[in-house]
């Protein structure tokens, strides 16, 4: 998260209150060609504990920023797509369409964003996609290897990462290989949260490695065996459909 250069217009936050505004406000970068609904948007959002840059210079390069959200219109020369929007950015992008400008159709932009919506949005439905970006932003940048944490203990279970060892609630030790204790261990550093398989295979072994998604199937199944999971109803840890995995637990870390 970034540090707010200023305050939302007709607030003057002081002391501690604006020191916490300050350490935990996500940085949005609006860009939105009707000044209208630019400035709805950014109120909404400022409202919302949000520090909002909103854009006057829809082409400007974008400034530092937790999360892109740009409003587009209809197709071609009339999209206001911004110049700077000619490939993917590296910050998560949530698209704003103005559906009613060509009605069912949306500007193409070359690439999937990381979440788009239709105008008018519930401030509701935003706010929530806003925080699932920035959520999957901390998953994809999280390295394993830098965790402080050595010890996860959850629903009876305890994991020593640096040994290897899973030791169940009767004393019962489980030696994982190192795949095995890396996926758990992923799992584990995100507790009942999606994590796709994508995101898993990243962690694991690397964004840069070319590998497959079914490399997933052995460790996930030989980590349900482990922990007594019902391979076809398993409780703890979940196949989110067409997704991904859920470790559906609690969990407490230690060094």
């Amino acid at each position: 998260m970034r540090t707010p250069d200023s305050s939302p217009p007709g607030t003057s936050p002081s002391g501690a209150e604006a020191d916490l505004s300050a350490i935990f406000a996500p940085r949005l970068y609006l860009v939105d060609a009707d000044p209208q609904t630019r400035a709805q948007l950014a109120t909404c959002l400022r409202e919302k504990g949000f520090d909002v840059v909103a854009a006057t210079d829809r082409d400007a390069t974008p400034p530092p920023a937790d999360v892109l959200i740009v409003a587009l219109d209809g197709l071609g020369p009339r999209a206001n797509v911004p110049a700077w929007l000619a490939t993917k950015p590296a910050t998560p992008l949530i698209v704003l369409d103005r559906p009613q400008v060509f009605p069912g159709r949306a500007a193409p932009l070359g690439f999937a964003p990381d979440a788009r919506l239709s105008l008018p949005v519930q401030p509701r439905r935003l706010v929530a996609t806003i925080r699932q970006a920035l959520s999957l932003a901390r998953i994809e940048s999280a390295d394993l290897h830098e965790t402080n944490a050595r010890v996860y203990r959850f629903a009876g279970w305890v994991l020593d990462s640096a040994a290897r060892q899973l030791t169940s609630r009767d004393g019962t030790t489980i030696l994982l290989d190192p795949r095995e204790c890396d996926v758990l261990k992923a799992l584990l550093a995100f507790p009942r949260q999606v994590l796709t398989r994508a995101h898993l295979i990243a962690m694991v072994w690397g964004a840069g490695e070319a590998v497959e998604n079914r490399t997933l199937d052995r460790p996930i199944t030989r980590l349900r065996r482990h922990l007594g999971d019902d391979v076809r109803f398993p409780a703890l840890l979940k196949t989110v459909v067409g997704v991904g995995y859920r470790l559906d637990v609690d969990v407490e870390k230690t060094d």
